[in-house]
């Protein structure tokens, strides 16, 4: 019976997992043993072993001899390698099966007389040209084959296949399917016309503009103010405001005195009313004051009555002058030459506005950026008070943007997603950006450790820890063996060094947020006190050794959920791929951990210089960023998938 590569290829992958075999097993299990990448090539499609190993495999797994003798052959192996990534040129399976065996023995001969064979490259074009007859195939023009081949190409099959999978580094930027790039590319008399959007482009346009100096910062410690509705509008509250931080106040004094009976005589009526103005002014709250999972904690309660108590008319004049400021600077944004950079993000904290801005502030001035004089869009540099309004005008940014940057933070938005989600769809590149914890002189670097292999960080651990930290056993994952390898480093950490810590990372890390993580009132109480010390008054102070420990494992933890966000972003989020509404194609995000990563995506970005590289799996070709392990594009060899995309993708319906 005649077959082909794919068909054996699938034949030894089902009988070995079917005798419940790994690729190593069998591997080492015949005689003499052969390497496990052997096996991975064979079922993959993408070489046949030596005729000795190959019967020796198939032997071992029991295949009928139907299925592999043909490939024991010198000029049947060479035929049936060639005729495998000629379908992963052409984009779907090629067969000579339908073809007598007088005129399949023709076109193997063929075969034998292009690979290996020392001809020109105008030789070369021809005697390929007309091997794809013998296939069915519509011919490749000269200019096609020029730019992917010459007579080196067919020196080896792996030759072929090398400069196949250049081809397709390129066809699966732009296409659906393969076989839709090549019908479209070898029937075009000049292909360089759609393959205009791969070249690289020069910065001389940006580096020309005018500096871009319109937007006037708003200081740090005035962000906050930008998280509040307009000004005036907070004065008509104050009454209101005043009965809320009164009544948190007061309850704080009563439950440091009797405890929880405090919240029981507190009547139904005033519960509701209370309730109903925490959630005005405090909607980003968690639980409701009387509500089972309610924490009784009076610090809390005696900050959130500072937060939302009535302000002092010096307050509201700062607020105002804010508000009027970043209004000002929302015309200008509105109005702008153009606009490069969407920076989409949720701003709910005061840390979250300012772990917004010195991320963008940093980048922007970043020595690869700021020479190509950008227009980007801050969203902590912009107020408006009306939430259509807000919408139009991150729409409009978004619209005109040719590049969004998603800040990744420890819970995200619908609105965020959604931003990101309608950039991809349109085409334009996403760089998710996700923090990390980096403390140099502890050599920790959460986004290294987590790439270390696993015996690596054992090492690690058994050099650094106790004996208590060297219990190992196979429930022990990645994640768990890092954030023992972090715990042992911080918790040996010079007081200076983890207070410079909390200061670097307080904000993208929202570690006032983290508090519930303290269960003792009073600990907790201490652990916000000693973070306003430190970032709001500046004082250098060591922590307290009552919190010590819970600042440690707080940091561990939140590193450790970035390092889990930053892999589901690249391997499983929903926007980790979305269609190009317009072609069809798979839009990837780029996932970047620092700002000289992003910045140089940026750069790479704007000059079309990514760093790219095709990887083939069994169920995915995928184009992927090298610097930051990204996939941008995807190409399925699900047969049915890419067959339904051809047919109905360009109808719509």
């Amino acid at each position: 019976m005649a077959t082909t590569l794919q068909k054996l290829a699938e034949t030894v992958r089902t009988f070995r997992k079917e005798r419940g075999l790994s690729q190593l097993k069998l591997a080492d299990s015949i005689s003499p043993p052969t390497n496990r990448s052997v096996i991975a090539h064979l079922e993959q499609g993408r070489r046949v072993p030596d005729p000795d190993v190959l019967k020796h495999i198939c032997l071992h797994l029991a295949i009928p001899s139907a299925y592999w003798e043909e490939f024991l052959l010198e000029t049947d192996r060479r035929a049936a390698e060639f005729e495998n990534t000629l379908s992963e040129l052409i984009g779907f399976p090629l067969s000579l099966d339908s073809l007598d065996s007088a005129t399949r023995g023709t076109a193997k001969s063929q075969i034998a007389s292009l690979i290996g064979a020392n001809l020109t490259d105008e030789q070369t074009y021809d005697t390929f040209r007309s091997l794809l007859v013998y296939y069915g195939v519509l011919p490749i023009s000269r200019s096609l084959f020029s730019r992917y081949f010459n007579a080196k190409s067919f020196e080896t099959i792996e030759s072929f296949q090398d400069s196949v999978r250049k081809y397709q580094t390129d066809a699966v930027r732009l296409f659906r399917t393969f076989e839709e790039a090549y019908e479209t590319l070898a029937a075009a008399p000049d292909p360089s016309m759609h393959l205009l959007a791969l070249e690289s482009r020069s910065d001389e346009a940006y580096r020309q503009r005018t500096k871009w100096n319109q937007i006037k910062d708003v200081p740090e410690k005035n962000l906050p103010d930008l998280g509040y509705i307009a000004a005036a509008r907070v004065r008509k509250e104050n009454a209101e405001r005043e009965t809320v931080s009164e009544f948190l106040r007061k309850l704080a004094a009563r439950i440091r005195q009797s405890g929880l009976e405090a919240l029981e005589q507190i009547s139904e009526k005033k519960r509701r009313k209370m309730d109903s103005l925490l959630r005005k002014f405090d909607p980003a709250s968690g639980h409701s004051l009387f509500s089972q999972l309610f924490l009784p904690d009076p610090d809390q309660l005696e900050r959130k009555a500072d937060q939302i108590g009535p302000k002092e008319e010096t307050d509201l004049a700062r607020m105002a002058a804010t508000q009027r400021l970043a209004q000002e600077n929302l015309a200008n944004y509105l109005s702008a030459d153009h606009l490069d950079v969407y920076v989409a993000t949720s701003m709910r904290t005061d840390a979250d506005f300012i772990s917004v801005n010195r991320f963008v502030q940093n980048l922007f001035s970043h020595k690869l950026v700021e020479p190509l004089n950008l227009r980007y869009f801050n969203p902590t540099q912009s107020w408006i008070d009306d939430k259509f309004a807000k919408g139009l005008v991150e729409a409009l940014m978004l619209r005109r943007a040719s590049l969004t940057i998603y800040m990744a933070q420890k819970d995200d938005t619908f609105g965020k997603d959604s931003e990101a989600s309608v950039a991809l769809g349109q085409g334009k590149p996403v760089i998710v950006f996700v923090p990390k914890l980096v403390v140099q002189s502890l050599q920790i670097d959460t986004e290294i450790l987590h790439r270390l292999p696993r015996q690596k960080l054992k090492q690690l651990i058994n050099s650094e820890g106790s004996e208590d930290d060297r219990e190992f056993d196979k429930t022990v994952d990645q994640e768990a063996l890092v954030g023992r390898l972090l715990t042992i480093r911080l918790s040996t950490a010079p007081d200076d060094v983890l207070r410079r810590a909390v200061i670097d990372h307080w904000a993208d890390f929202d570690l006032y947020g983290e508090d519930k993580r303290i269960e003792d009132v009073e600990h907790r109480a201490k652990y916000r006190a000693w973070l306003d010390s430190v970032i709001k008054d500046s004082y250098p102070e060591a922590p307290p050794a009552a919190i010590r420990d819970a600042l440690v494992s707080i940091l561990v933890a939140t590193a450790l959920r970035f390092e889990r966000r930053a892999r589901i972003f690249r391997e499983v989020h929903p926007l980790a791929l979305q269609v190009i509404i317009s072609s069809g194609v798979l839009n990837g995000i780029l996932v970047a951990r620092s700002v000289q990563s992003c910045a140089s995506l940026i750069y790479s970005i704007l000059r079309n210089e990514l760093d790219l590289e095709l990887r083939i799996d069994e169920l995915n070709y995928r184009l992927v960023e090298v610097s930051t392990e990204s996939t941008i594009r995807v190409i399925s060899k699900h047969r049915l998938l890419r067959n339904a995309f051809q047919a109905f993708y360009a109808l719509g319906n």
